[in-house]
């Protein structure tokens, strides 16, 4: 690591940087933030910003890769899938809420990118437990359905327990073994 990197005044201007940004973002939607407001959001001057990143876009690719790789190191294995469903949810859950970038964006909206490239790196994981062609296309739907179920809750900030424990039950036992009777969710 530079020892820039490792002065105290880098790394609290690149906290402040990332502050301000989830702050527009949740005011407008990122993807019309300028450098002007951040900056000015942020009390620097646009060389400071330069400093730490190339360009907003720079930015908002080094967060979401952040993101993706917290998500994956902590989601334990895309086996518990099949093995514990009600855990891999759980922890997948728990993983997403963690991110800040899910939940940027006005209304909560997130970045279509960010769950493309969670998506893509999900599906290098099954690819590297080499499962069939076939029980691999099955994985690939139920992880996607999962996964917008759960931003779906993320992004309402729903009641997200009762919301994920309906999902768990979906996932491990089917609508046709399921009465969504059994669930007070609120619509």
């Amino acid at each position: 690591m530079s020892k820039e990197k490792q002065d105290l005044r880098y790394i609290k201007t690149e906290r402040l940087i990332r502050k301000s940004f989830h702050e527009l973002a949740q005011e407008k939607d990122m993807n019309r933030i300028t450098v002007r407001e951040l900056v000015e959001r942020a009390e620097i001057n646009k060389t400071t910003f330069y400093s730490h990143y190339e360009t907003l876009p720079d930015l908002i690719d080094t967060l979401e890769r952040e993101n993706i790789d917290y998500i994956m190191d902590n989601l334990d294995q895309v086996e518990l899938l099949y093995k514990d469903s009600d855990q891999f949810i759980e922890n997948l859950y728990r993983n997403l809420k963690d991110c800040r970038i899910v939940t940027i964006g006005k209304n909560g909206a997130g970045s279509q990118r960010f769950i493309e490239r969670l998506k893509n790196a999900l599906s290098e994981e099954i690819d590297i437990k080499e499962i069939d062609v076939e029980q691999y296309k099955k994985t690939l739907v139920i992880l996607k359905f999962i996964l917008h179920g759960i931003l779906g809750i993320i992004s309402t900030e729903s009641e997200g327990d009762i919301e994920i424990d309906y999902i768990k039950a979906l996932v491990k036992n089917g609508l046709s073994n399921h009465s969504i009777d059994e669930y007070e969710i609120s619509v």
